[in-house]
């Protein structure tokens, strides 16, 4: 566990662990890979159809639109309003899902003859939502229906005073139901009790285009890329039909068929071909958010149902400079924050005031420093037209922002929200009250900001597993979002090397993630402070893999959600002060003379030692090691004798050298082939003990390994010299091979060479540490 971003801790558990038999069954059982197949078992998607409709969503999936709640009765009323030429008024909302949702709405009924008008309130001067002044200016221009996108259900009030008026209202709507739902002519909303659609969780740009699939069937699907848009930003599940309209909202980018939509891609950089979910929720949404947050977000609506190329690029071009003072505006309040965050940081609850904050990013300041903290944020600005604070909350996971403030209610001149999130307006003087009275609602709800946040990583992996395969394997399971996020790999007792700082302001953090024979690029956001202030580079890295694409040239890239220094880490960076690898070095006797004691685990190298100039002292593995630098020359045939001299080696430096520059390598018993020589043997007569090197030669075998087995056969009574040709012996009792004193010592050996000769040195640390006196 390691400080993340500010002050939250962070504990990282799998999402599920299902053992390897378990993964390698379900793949082979539907011929699937490993890794897709450990990624579902992890996700619980594990009947057959479940498993087709996810890996393969397409347009075929597709529900039924008469499912939604009043769909019928929408459609009759558009239908007659379309015939009778009547003048239909859409209104939205300002945000990215709003601003998708009015520009189906409004090429829908464009593409059935209508000319509707549309309205996005806003953010500033109407507020979220229905608001009744804006209703009475529609009602004003004439209009015969409105219909609302993204919006209405608690339009109760506003919706009244409209069919007062006469006027038909269609709300389509996709947010939590109020108490009571306003008396409109249809509400098309996927939640409706008793009238529960399939897909329970549309964003508004959904709901939207199930209507345009009503209307127009297979010509709707000409608007799918808006209603992908639209789920994508509005973070909603990732599930069932919300699938389906992003992987073919996404196909149907790739054919370039809105011109502002391609005009905005272009200006983001989006290679068209490579389009993915990600492009929408970090490159397009905010930019279409951003309009909202500063200006009138009707532009976006304008964008997206131009034909006018020269306009599109116009729009484009004024979006890009708003998205740009956003991300200043967001930047400058942020940091202007920081005073406040460290003067209330005994607090539960942090509450900031930001006397030149713009409202509209207020949002944005309180997530960002609630990822920060941890804790549930408040970020608030005095508004001069109305006289009042006015704010916006953020909480964390495990806090309900909502049931805290609504104790609160009469404080409030204007109150809003759910479990995360919410508006508000409040009386600057109420402000002060309201700060102490929340304080102690962290502990009324069980919520310890102090307490480590849990995340969920997906796969154990090596660096030697990362490659382009495997992110074509992950892929299967895109797109990703709410309730389906993208795998994050652990990559276990790596180090982090050749780390710099980069950015505008040098907060994020640039590394190569490296083991003993491979490294990846790494980027991680705002981490760099925190990789400086890490006391080892050898960590437990965190990140989702991708690909970096420069200069025409594609290679791997992990983006970094944490690393920590985990307790096997801290034991093995401890163990790299004390031990050295010389396994692949030459020794010289000058080299040898450096070390204080050299230390023999076989009698043949010890004395062959003795008989060389070596200066230094020479003693065996059992006797008492008093030199503070030591050399371990050669290596036991059993393990334990190792592992009993370092539980006792208490020397300042061990170098191992293990004389690994042998030619030979100890042999790995084959059954296979002594099985085919046990067979051959016992079929043949006349075979004599000189004569198996033909026999080996015939068999295609070393004549070492044959030598080797043929020793263990007669060990365990398999065959017999007689008269100096080998019989097959009259065996009465089934032998086991670990019967054979011989295959015993070289599955021994085997266990030596794989732990101390075949493992990378981290890993060889990482044994040696469950037995080291060091540890």
């Amino acid at each position: 566990m390691l400080v993340g971003d500010g002050l939250t801790l962070i504990n990282w558990e799998k999402r599920k662990n299902p053992t390897k038999e378990e993964i390698t069954k379900f793949a082979n059982d539907r011929n699937l890979n490993q890794v897709v197949s450990e990624l579902l078992l992890e996700r619980d998607i594990t009947d057959p159809l479940k498993i087709q409709t996810f890996l393969h969503s397409d347009a075929t999936e597709l529900q039924d639109p008469f499912g939604l709640h009043d769909m019928d009765k929408a459609l009759d009323l558009i239908d007659q309003a379309v015939e009778s030429d009547a003048k239909i008024a859409i209104y939205g909302d300002y945000d990215a899902d709003g601003v998708t949702s009015t520009s189906i709405m409004k090429l829908t009924l464009q593409k059935l003859g209508n000319k509707p008008i549309f309205y996005i309130p806003d953010r500033f001067k109407d507020g979220y939502g229905p608001n009744l002044d804006r209703y009475k200016f529609l009602a004003d221009q004439g209009i015969d229906l409105l219909i609302t996108v993204d919006n209405g259900v608690s339009g109760k009030e506003q919706i009244k005073y409209m069919k007062d008026r006469g006027i038909k209202v269609i709300v389509t709507d996709h947010h939590d139901l109020p108490e009571e739902l306003p008396e409109a002519d249809a509400i098309v909303h996927p939640s409706i009790p008793g009238s529960e659609y399939v897909c329970p969780y549309l964003s508004g740009a959904g709901v939207a285009f199930k209507i345009a699939d009503a209307l127009l069937g297979e010509e709707a699907m000409d608007l799918i890329d808006l209603a992908a848009i639209g789920t994508v930003a509005d973070s909603v599940a990732l599930k069932g039909e919300n699938r389906v309209i992003v992987t073919e909202g996404l196909k149907q980018m790739k054919k370039n068929h809105h011109v502002g939509l391609s005009a905005l891609l272009k200006k983001c950089k989006v290679k068209l071909s490579d389009i993915n979910e990600e492009d929408i929720g970090f490159k397009i949404a905010p930019r279409i958010n951003a309009l909202g947050r500063l200006e009138n977000a009707s532009s976006g609506v304008e964008l997206l149902t131009t034909g006018d190329e020269s306009f599109a690029k116009e729009i484009v071009d004024e979006t890009e400079d708003i998205n740009t003072r956003r991300q200043g505006l967001v930047q400058s309040a942020f940091d202007d924050a920081q005073s406040q965050v460290s003067a209330q940081k005994d607090h539960g609850v942090l509450v900031l005031k930001g006397n030149d904050w713009h409202q509209g990013v207020l949002g944005i300041v309180a997530s960002r420093v609630m990822d920060q903290e941890n804790k549930p944020v408040l970020a608030t600005q005095f508004d001069e037209n109305s006289g009042v604070m006015k704010g916006s909350g953020r909480s964390p996971e495990g806090f309900n922002l909502f049931t805290a403030l609504n104790k609160y209610n009469d404080l409030f001149t204007a109150f809003g929200g759910h479990a995360q999130a919410c508006g508000f307006s409040i009386e600057e003087t109420q402000l002060d009250k309201l700060t102490e009275l929340l304080q102690s609602e962290p502990a009324e709800q069980g919520f310890d900001p102090q307490a480590p946040v849990v995340k969920d990583y997906d796969l154990d992996l090596n660096i030697a597993d990362l490659n382009m395969d495997l992110i074509k394997q992950i892929n299967q399971l895109a797109p990703f979002g709410m309730g389906n996020p993208k795998p994050v790999i652990k990559l276990k007792n790596v180090s982090l090397a050749q780390s710099k700082a980069i950015g505008k302001d040098g907060s994020h953090l640039k590394a190569m993630v490296t083991d003993s024979s491979r490294q990846v690029a790494a980027i991680g956001f705002g981490m760099f402070a925190k990789e400086q202030a890490t006391d080892t580079d050898i960590c437990d890295v965190y990140g989702e893999i991708g690909v970096n694409e420069w200069a025409g040239r594609k290679n791997l890239q992990l983006m970094l959600d944490d690393f920590q220094v985990s307790p096997e880490a801290q034991k093995i960076a401890g163990l790299k002060k004390v031990y050295l690898d010389y396994r692949n070095k030459r020794l010289s006797t000058s080299i040898m003379d450096h070390f204080d004691n050299i230390v023999f685990f076989n009698e043949v190298y010890y004395e062959a030692a003795k008989r060389s100039n070596v200066k230094a002292k020479l003693i065996r593995y059992d006797e008492e090691c008093d030199g503070k630098n030591i050399l371990i020359y050669d290596r036991p045939h059993n393990i334990d004798l190792f592992k009993n001299f370092i539980k006792e080696n208490k020397t300042q430096h061990t170098a191992l050298f293990f004389h690994t520059d042998l030619t030979a390598r100890y042999l790995k018993p084959d059954m296979i082939k002594m099985k085919t020589l046990l067979k051959y043997l016992y079929s043949h007569q006349n075979i004599t003990e000189n004569g198996m090197d033909l026999v080996a030669q015939y068999l295609n075998l070393q004549k070492t390994d044959v030598d080797f087995y043929l020793k263990v056969f007669f060990e365990l009574n398999f065959v017999k010299i007689v008269n100096g040709f080998v019989e097959k012996a009259d065996a009465s009792q089934q032998r086991e091979l670990a019967e054979s004193p011989t295959y015993l010592k070289r599955l021994q050996r085997n266990e030596v060479e794989k732990i101390l000769i075949e493992s990378n040195f981290d890993d060889l640390l990482s044994w040696m540490s469950d037995y080291d006196c060091h540890c």
